[in-house]
């Protein structure tokens, strides 16, 4: 079987590991350089309770993605011989006035009553665990089953270990078009005119998915949604938990930089990095550590997350197309989920039947014209 993947981000690298290291023969195509997109610009939380809004089969699917990374991560070391990084400590969501504390009470509760595992903490108590938290902290909640992977470390790791399983990467060659044949896929074209033949195409493009001609009838929808960061430098150990409010978010790294996030903002595919954003994600690090506001300030970069319509991922076969496949729309969980979305579209080439109901990521939820049904 011949297999041809679109996009070599985390998502695209992963299924390609996963496709090669069980026989297939692979090969990805990038428009630009791997994994240099989202993936790149992630800050690579894992944190599925921590980051879910509500119950529902989002927060489901990113656990279930959390437990997939999990179950592969010594796997993917071994045999991509690159180490990600991933910090296992926890994850902290602070409050600083009685709004906030009210919104993770909120929080606290619905976890509770789903069965989730989560801690409450009083300020004195968070601060011991990450003494530069701000003596405003009076409020918080500590994950212990989450943490942090340096995304873009674990994007290299998926992308060696595939190339160890056999597997080539194109990059800076862009796919213009599904080519199909009798209702089949049988291969795509590039920029350049060139026609790869294929058994199966993967659509894992981000938020360029939906401009590959060919696969209008789906009506899979995405479209970018910029985010920016600010990096600090930070002696090592600075911080030993990531640090979440609804005022951003800080993440430490293990060389002692500390990323600092993020904004939400529908800007097309302009990755510009703004003075308002900058000023925003600036004023809220330092309202949850305020020694940051000392700290050499490294770089900023924003990035694009692809969002479909319901802001769910798109994980599973062309409704309209036989050999087609999506791995994309990710959104704010490409990292999270990347194991997991590997596993699925691995197994659903190999013809099993996933163990998971995926039917609210499933591609066939959305009309002709592209609209939710």
């Amino acid at each position: 079987m011949r297999a041809l993947v679109i996009g070599g981000g985390v998502i695209g690298s992963a299924i390609a590991w996963r496709l090669a290291g069980a026989g297939v023969k692979t090969r990805v195509y990038d428009r630009g350089q791997l994994g240099e997109e989202s993936s790149w610009a992630a800050a690579g939380m894992l944190g599925p309770q921590a980051e879910a809004e509500g119950p529902g089969a989002l927060v489901n699917l990113c656990l279930a993605g959390l437990d997939a990374l999990n179950g592969v991560y010594r796997r993917l070391l071994d045999e991509s011989g690159v180490n990600p990084e991933y910090d296992r400590a926890g994850l902290l969501w602070v409050a600083l006035d009685n709004a906030e504390r009210a919104e993770l009470e909120a929080r606290l509760r619905w976890q509770r009553d789903a069965g989730f595992k989560l801690e409450e903490l009083t300020g004195a108590q968070a601060r011991e665990l990450v003494p530069a938290l701000s003596a405003e902290v009076t409020y918080a909640l500590r994950f212990a089953g989450e943490g942090v992977v340096d995304n873009r470390k674990l994007t290299e790791a998926y992308i060696q270990a595939a190339i160890r399983a056999g597997a080539e990467f194109c990059a800076c060659s862009a796919v213009e078009g599904i080519v199909a044949r009798a209702g089949r896929v049988a291969g795509v074209r590039l920029s350049d005119g060139t026609l790869q033949e294929a058994d199966v195409v993967v659509n894992s493009a981000g938020c360029w998915a939906s401009g590959i001609k060919g696969c209008a009838a789906d009506g899979v929808s995405i479209r970018p949604v910029r985010g920016q960061i600010l990096c600090f430098d930070a002696p090592a150990d600075a911080l030993k938990h990531a640090i979440l409010s609804p005022r951003g978010y800080i993440v430490p790294r293990r060389s002692g930089r500390l990323l600092a996030g993020t904004t939400s903002e529908e800007a097309g595919y302009d990755k510009s990095v703004t003075l308002d954003g900058v000023a925003r994600i600036a004023s809220g690090a330092r309202s949850l550590v305020p020694a940051l506001g000392a700290l050499p300030l490294r770089q900023a970069w924003a990035g694009l997350r692809p969002a479909a319509p319901d802001y769910m991922p798109v994980i599973g076969p062309s409704p309209t197309l036989a050999g087609l496949y999506y791995a994309t729309g990710h959104y704010r969980n490409g990292i999270l989920l990347s194991a997991l979305t590997a596993e699925v579209i691995a197994g659903l080439i190999a013809g099993r039947t996933p163990s998971l109901d995926l039917s609210s990521v499933s591609p066939a939820r959305f009309s002709a014209d592209g609209a939710k049904r």
